[in-house]
């Protein structure tokens, strides 16, 4: 009998080929021949290698096992390049390998599917981790060129399993985030959590997962630190982070840009007279502008239960609106008011009488025809920026996308 030792390994890979060619898998898109193997699977296909290293041959007895390790991925990563992929299992094993090191994990699997409680469909999670006390976390690996439509499709998801989703980065420069990655640090609050050399020290040093944190700061990122993962903050949108660097600063500075108003508004006597605000001073219609903020900030308050009318004395926000959009005070703003209202807990004032004299106001108002201010105009861009939660899509957004929009906006 012939032993493998004897056989060369060109025989080897001709007597495999021979076994293997009449299987006709048509999930099998290239086999035996090139660099690696591809293999069609949902929504991707998968790029296989594996290369030997035999002591010996490839390395001298005694030499270091971490040289040795180098030497190996640098082989297989060598194929990968060659067809143009982009390296993932390998450090995909390797979190999982990570996170199984602590002694409240129960479970972990890789690559598996993992079928739907809510949505009509399963996932392949990258990495799914079972943790006593914590139940299920899903890890993915963010590659470069993921598409910011597929991070919203993966979020989604898991928010709907009700699953926490943790994106893990290889590397990070923070003077050049593309796109991709930049959505992915987006959810975790200005978070960037990456899989580094340090990190994968300290994972084993302290056995359980930890990562290397670069967070941001409005311009740059800091960092990196090393973080436990039960270090992190889950947020009801199940995306963890260290420490908040979007929503909490963001939030803040729209409170700050606000709070002269309130106590503009608060000490506002006689509503002849004008508020004394100086961003208003610019606006020629200023006694109608001024309404139109009362009304605006007083619709904000009813939608987050702390009711106050700025605008009249009125008992509540629907005898103000219907009253002033009869007598045509707001009507040039029915448009506005309507996104507004739309876009708060007040919602369903525009089933009822508000809604339908914001609607003769548009279409047509008993005095007659009104032209409706434009996203473009003065008023529309100050309420814009005094109340970004609800008429600033992109912050709107932005707030939305992490579960830090506020209640009355939702």
């Amino acid at each position: 009998m012939k032993r493998l030792a004897h056989t060369h390994e060109a025989d080897f890979i001709r007597r495999l080929a021979s076994r293997l060619s009449g299987d006709g898998d048509r999930r099998l898109l290239v086999g035996i021949g090139d660099d690696t193997a591809v293999w069609k699977c949902p929504g991707r296909d998968l790029v296989l290698t594996s290369d030997a290293v035999i002591e010996g041959a490839h390395f001298l007895p005694g030499v270091e096992p971490a040289r040795i390790g180098h030497k190996a991925v640098g082989r297989v990563l060598s194929d990968c390049a060659a067809m143009g992929a982009v390296p993932e299992a390998l450090l995909i094993n390797l979190i999982a390998e990570l996170a199984a090191l602590d002694d409240r994990c129960t479970g972990v699997k890789v690559d598996e599917y993992l079928p739907p409680a809510q949505n009509a469909h399963g996932r392949y999670p990258d990495v799914l981790v079972e943790w006593k006390g914590f139940g299920p976390f899903a890890v993915e690996y963010q590659m470069s060129h993921t598409f910011q439509t597929e991070v919203s499709q993966r979020c989604i998801h898991y928010d709907r399993e009700g699953i926490p989703l943790l994106w893990v980065l290889s590397s990070f420069d923070p003077d050049r985030v593309p796109q991709a990655v930049s959505d992915v640090v987006h959810r975790h609050r200005g978070n960037a959590f990456v899989l580094d050399q340090a990190a994968v020290m300290a994972s084993r040093e302290q056995q359980t997962l930890v990562l290397s944190c670069f967070m941001s700061n409005g311009q740059t990122y800091e960092g990196p630190v090393l973080v436990r993962f039960d270090a992190l903050t889950f947020p009801e949108s199940k995306r963890p982070y260290f420490e908040d660097r979007l929503a909490k600063p963001l939030l803040e500075k729209i409170a700050e840009r606000r709070l002269p108003y309130f106590h503009a508004l608060r000490a506002w006597g006689d509503r002849l007279t004008d508020l004394p605000l100086a961003d208003l001073a610019p606006f020629q219609e200023r006694h109608r502008v001024d309404r139109l903020v009362a009304a605006a900030f007083s619709i904000v308050a009813e939608a987050a239960g702390k009711p106050e009318n700025f605008a009249s004395e009125h008992d509540n926000i629907k005898g103000m609106m219907n009253t002033y959009q009869n007598s045509g005070s707001l009507a040039p703003y029915s448009r506005l008011l309507t996104v507004l209202i739309g876009n708060t807990a007040q919602r369903s004032l525009l089933d009822g009488t508000v809604g339908k004299h914001l609607r003769q106001s548009i279409t047509g108002h008993r005095l007659g025809q009104v032209a409706q201010v434009s996203e473009d105009s003065q008023e529309w861009q100050l309420l814009r920026e005094l109340l970004p939660e609800a008429l600033d899509p992109f912050i709107r957004q932005r707030l939305k996308d992490v579960g830090a929009l506020p209640a009355w906006a939702v």
